[in-house]
C-alpha cells in the first residue's frame, strides 16, 4: 500500500504526531529515525507496524535503511584508516593503483 499523498501532514511544535487512522508512506519516511531509535509514542509506533505489514516499499525502505546504518557503523569501527591489501590487490589489478 504504496500512500504518498499524506492528508495530514501531523507536524506540531517540532514533533511528528499521526493524528489520521493510517500512517501514510511519506510520514513512514518521516518517522523513521524514530522508529529505528525505539522513540516513538506507543499509539504511533502501532500505526508504523500497520503500516509496514501492508506496504513493502516502506518494508523495502526500512532494510535499506538499516543496511546503511549497518554499513556506517562498519566504517566507523574500522581501527585503520589504510585500505586492506585485498583491496589494494584488486585495485592493482584493474590498474587503478600504482605500486
Amino acid at each position: 500500500m504504496h500512500n504518498p499523498d499524506p492528508s495530514n501532514d501531523g507536524h506540531l511544535a517540532g514533533e511528528f504526531i499521526v493524528t489520521a487512522e493510517e500512517v501514510t508512506c511519506q510520514q513512514f519516511v518521516e518517522l523513521v529515525t524514530d522508529y529505528f531509535e525505539g522513540a516513538l509514542p506507543a499509539r504511533t509506533l502501532s500505526k508504523v507496524e500497520e503500516h509496514l505489514v501492508m506496504c513493502d516499499w516502506c518494508v523495502a525502505y526500512v532494510e535499506q535503511m538499516q543496511a546503511t546504518v549497518d554499513a556506517l557503523r562498519t566504517l566507523k569501527n574500522r581501527s585503520s584508516r589504510q585500505p586492506s591489501d585485498l583491496l589494494l590487490t584488486a585495485l592493482r589489478a584493474k590498474g587503478a593503483v600504482e605500486r
